[in-house]
């Protein structure tokens, strides 16, 4: 402990003011060197709780994220499965059947138009658009009620218009199939 023997006789050579100056400035010292650690400390804390908040709202998106493409993988199977299971299925012939089984063809007013539009997800949707004038709603029920029916068939729009003698509507529908994937048709077809 030699080497602290001169600081000592340093120490005493003061007068007893600049001695308290010195103790007061070290503690002092001593103090704001706290406070830095104390702010340092719990700023750090904050900033961890910060990113821990971010990290668990990140991956509670990833983890809904997921659930969807497992949704989304899911309903595509049965959508192939179903595709599969009809492949002649024809939209057109359908419509016409169901026309014809509640005996609208006679309210038809024009025939109806198909028409193609190839979707993002590779599929082709095939939508069919068809008018019909002075039917009453029980017919309209129905014939939507029988286009709901069927898996391969869904509504996509439907407009309604009163006709001026207010017992009967004129409809607009408008539905659609999808077809599958071009590379999925065998060479045959």
């Amino acid at each position: 402990m030699e080497f602290l023997k001169p600081v000592q006789k340093q120490i005493e050579s003061l007068d007893e003011r600049t001695f308290l100056y010195w103790v007061s400035g070290f503690f002092g010292a001593l103090f704001f060197i706290c406070l830095l650690l104390f702010y340092y400390y719990y700023s750090s804390i904050a900033r961890f709780k910060e990113r821990s908040r971010m990290l668990n709202a990140s991956r509670t998106e990833v983890r809904g994220i997921l659930e969807r493409y497992e949704m989304v993988k899911k309903q595509q199977a049965e959508v192939d499965a179903l595709l599969a299971k009809d492949k002649d299925f024809k939209i057109g012939g359908y419509f016409n059947e169901v026309v014809n089984r509640f005996g609208l063809e006679k309210n038809k007013t024009r025939e109806p138009e198909t028409s193609r539009e190839t979707l993002d997800n590779g599929y082709t949707e095939l939508k069919l658009y068809a008018s019909f004038a002075q039917l009453n709603m029980r017919q309209v029920a129905e014939l939507l009620d029988a286009i709901e029916q069927n898996e391969r068939v869904y509504t996509k729009e439907v407009e309604m218009y009163k006709q001026a003698n207010g017992q009967t509507i004129n409809v607009n529908l408008l539905i659609a199939t999808v077809e599958p994937k071009p590379q999925e048709l065998s060479p045959t077809e």
